[in-house]
This record gives C-alpha cells, structure tokens and sequence, in this order.
C-alpha cells in the first residue's frame, strides 16, 4: 500500500521521490484502516511502498499486494491528476469498511484487480460502493491468453465481461508493464473459455476523453460463428457417455425414454450468449423442450413469461460483478428457434408454434453413436 498515517494523523503517500524525507523524519506510521503499525519498504528494485507486520490481522494486509498491482495504482492515480481530475490512493470508507484502490472526484472509484479472488468478494464490494452512492469501475489487470485467433479468458475473467449497447459485450485491460489499455469488445463465445473478440488498444499516455471518443465511434456487430449441429451432438454424445454416464441429466433423458442421440437437433445448441450460465446447452435446453414446447401443438401461442420460469429454474448462472438482463439467453434461444421456422414471433414478446421439433430416427442417429 502507498497511503500511511503519520504520529499527527496526517495521510502520507510514498513515492519514489519522497522515500529519502519519509525515511529520514524516522516517524511511526500506521494504517488508516486498523491502526497498525507499518514499515516502510523501499529497495533498489521494487516499488516503495507501506507493509504490515507479518503477524498482522488486517484485512487489507492478508490480501497481498504483487509488484503489478502497486504498479497500475500508481500509474491511475498519475494519469487522473495529469488530466486535472481530483484522484485520491488507497481511500479508506469508513461507513462501508472498504479501502477503494482509487477515488475519482469523490464519486467514482476505480478498482484494478489482478489477483483471481471468488467473485462473490468483488460483487459484494461493488455493492457496498452503490450503497455509498460511489460509481465503481472494474479493471482487469491478468493477462489474457490468445491462440489460433482466439482468446481464453477464464472464469474469473469472464466475470469482467459488461455489455453496452455498441460495444456488445466487452472488458477492459490495462498493464502497467508496457503502459498500455487493451478494450475486448464484441465477445462472441466459440466454446466454454475461448472467445472470439475485436481488440482496441490504447498508449496509457493518452487521456480518458481519447478512450471515450474511440470507443463511441464503434458500431455493434457480432461475429458470425458456423455451427456444425450434427457434429456439435456427436461431440455432446461422446462427452456425456464418456464423462457424464451418472449424471441427473442422463438420468432424466432416459427415464423420459428419450435416448441422446436421438432428441431434436434444436436441442443442445450452443448461442453466443452461453457462457454466462454454468448449466450446459444440452441440459437446459431439453428441459425446455420436454416440460413446455412438446406440450404444445402448432398454432399454439405462448409469451416468454410462460418460457422464462421454466429456464431460471434449471440454470445455474455464473457469477458476475455486475447485475445484467436476465432473460437475453432465453431471448436468444427462443430467436434460433425463431429461424429454424420452429416458432414465429408476434407483437408483444409473444409467439406462436409453427412445426414441432422432431426426435431423430435411428437412421438419422446412426452416424451419433459412440
């Protein structure tokens, strides 16, 4: 940490410039947020900064703090107060006992978070800040790995991942160690972690309003993936047979006297949206289609407030920092359906059945069998 309190109470933050005067008034610092006592830490080689005592109980302290991160505080804090704006390090909130990495004219905090920490943590702090009436701004600061024109991004950085309306779905990466912001927008999912996306980089010179400016002129668009649907249900069969033999799932399909290679080519697909839930295509999908469109006979009308209790029901949704639409997978699966000529839609989020999804037949399914 960068911030201290002083014998006289005062906030003192350590730079590189001032860590020769810190050393030499030989004061007492301690923490602004447990009154512990901290030692000054300033080497040849690593950012000078404020530690607690190994035996330390603060929270703050047991949280660690990498070269990086320090780094990127740094480099925030400097880059705000070059652009004029009111940016305050390490500010301790005392109504909600949270230390914010950086406040920004006193309503905004930006957190840089390079650590993987369960998720559940950041969404609760960033509660705890609209709670405050503070606006808070995630900024991840891991790399991302990229093969074959694809980047994998893990679950914890999924977790990043917002949507906006031109944008799509997007995050934001900054690294300190070649000064640079990276903005992944228009996230399409290909398979479970591995994601195609534009990249828009930016020198870590350049000022927000040059950011924002860039970023309005992007106009949304979504990468087309070709899906393969019978290849898709021959790889799901080989995975559920292989590695999923006593699952619930399969349990249910086969007491439904339904066998998996043989359920509707409609079922089981994989939407770009799909990597905001835990539960697999195949498994939420075919609860769709055997507890409400098998029930219903062509002509039937039906709207989403009919489907969408049926879907929260038997998905598990991944965690995520911030709140978003709940209903866009379902919208999405009910759209594919849409084009399929399964379903036609009406006004009013409603829709009617057209032809009924149909089961394979054993010539059909011979080619699935593994």
């Amino acid at each position: 940490m960068f911030t201290a309190k002083d014998q006289n109470g005062r906030d003192v933050v350590v730079t590189r410039g001032n860590v020769a005067f810190l050393k030499a008034r030989r004061d007492q610092y301690t923490c602004g947020c447990c009154a512990e006592r901290l030692i000054l830490k300033a080497g040849e080689i690593n950012m000078p900064h404020f530690a607690h005592l190994a035996s330390s109980k603060c929270r703050f302290a047991s949280e660690g703090e990498s070269e990086r991160h320090l780094s990127g505080k740094k480099y925030f804090l400097e880059w705000l107060i070059l652009q004029d704006r009111q940016a305050d390090v390490e500010v301790y909130l005392r109504d909600i006992k949270r230390q914010a990495d950086i406040l920004v004219d006193g309503r905004t905090v930006i957190e840089y978070q390079c650590s993987t920490v369960p998720v559940q943590e950041l969404r609760q702090r960033t509660e705890d800040y609209h709670m405050a009436g503070l606006c808070v701004h995630w900024i991840l600061g891991q790399d991302i790995r990229m093969l074959k024109g694809r980047y994998y991004l893990t679950a914890f950085q999924q977790a990043f991942i917002k949507q906006a309306p031109n944008l799509g779905y997007y995050l934001m990466q900054y690294l300190p160690e070649v000064n640079r912001w990276t903005v992944l927008y228009h996230i399409t999912m290909d398979t479970t972690n591995r994601f195609y996306a534009r990249a828009m980089t930016f020198d870590g010179r350049v000022g927000v309003s040059v950011i924002k400016k860039a970023l309005e002129r992007i106009k949304y668009a979504t990468f087309y993936v070709k899906r393969d649907l019978a290849f898709g249900r021959q790889k799901q069969c080989y995975f559920y047979t292989r590695f999923k033999k006593q699952s619930g799932f399969l349990k249910d399909v086969y007491e439904q006297g339904y066998y998996l290679q043989h359920l509707p080519m409609e079922v089981g697909v994989s939407l770009p949206m799909q990597f905001r839930v835990k539960t697999p295509a195949m498994e939420w999908q075919f609860y769709l289609w055997n507890l409400f469109f098998r029930t219903l006979g062509v002509g039937d009308s039906f709207g989403m407030a009919s489907v969408l209790p049926i879907f929260e029901k038997q998905v598990v949704r991944m965690p995520l920092i911030w709140d978003e639409d709940r209903e866009g997978l379902c919208l999405a699966y009910l759209q594919f359906l849409c084009k399929q000529g399964i379903l036609r839609t009406n006004a009013a989020d409603s829709y009617t059945m057209m032809r009924q999804m149909t089961e394979l037949v054993n010539e059909e399914a011979r080619f699935l069998d593994v």
